[in-house]
């Protein structure tokens, strides 16, 4: 039986704080980039506004809070800059071979910083508020990485999805910004389709991976939640 003056109870309880008030510390900046995946999405159909710019700013805000994700940790977050910086930039630069490049390196960046927080994530343990946030940012972020290569395999290979609005590169992102979240959900409504061999192979990856990532989740959290139940000292 154990007392109020157990040592071992006192270190579990001091260590759970600690894990607790670290990534509590990361919450805000979780918080923000879940917003602003929130925001590029509601932002989609103003795709044509000003040329595109009102978009491309929602993404270059969200590339700045993924890079800020980092930022406790400085050899991760000179690694996001050096992704990330080119990415945004070339966000505003007109052209194919920009967009080509920007997109890229935003698949780099966001990648990357998925990295990050998963590990952060299995590094501490601890359900709160900002793991929630963390785990929702992954998710969300799959939708932007595989949108941004459906565009890349439409433009290089023109025709390997059928059902797409219009054949400009606003028109063809936003659609298949669309398109990567529905098949994410795995929603299939079918008004867009892959016909190409690596729009479907890239098609059927998201699907698996964002049913994984959600079965995987989900038991994981619920395994964190009783860990932390049977570590928090008692009251």
């Amino acid at each position: 039986m154990t007392t109020d003056n157990d040592p071992g109870l006192s270190e579990r309880g001091h260590a759970f704080a600690e894990e607790e008030g670290e990534l509590s510390a990361k919450g805000g900046i979780y918080h923000v980039l879940l917003a602003s995946l929130l925001l590029l999405m509601a932002l989609q159909p103003f795709a044509h506004v000003a040329g595109g710019f009102l978009v491309q700013l929602g993404l270059a805000g969200m590339l700045i809070a993924s890079i800020a994700a980092a930022a406790s940790r400085r050899r991760l977050f000179v690694i996001g800059l050096v992704l990330g910086i080119p990415a945004i930039s070339l966000l505003f630069v007109p052209g194919a071979l920009p967009t080509v490049a920007g997109g890229v390196l935003t698949i780099a960046t966001l990648l990357f910083i998925c990295f990050v927080i998963l590990s952060g994530i299995a590094k501490h343990p601890v359900v709160t508020a900002a793991t929630v946030s963390a785990s929702l940012v992954v998710y969300l972020a799959f939708g932007v990485i595989w949108a941004k290569a459906y565009w890349l395999v439409e433009n290089a290979r023109p025709d390997s999805f059928t059902g797409l609005s219009g054949s400009g590169i606003l028109d063809v992102q936003r659609d298949l910004f669309y398109y990567s979240y529905v098949t994410l959900a795995t929603l299939g409504y079918g008004d867009i389709n892959p016909v190409g061999p690596a729009a479907r192979s890239l098609a059927i990856t998201e699907a698996i991976v964002g049913q994984l990532y959600l079965v995987v989740l989900v038991a994981g959290l619920v395994g964190m939640s009783l860990s932390q139940r049977q570590r928090r000292p008692d009251q």
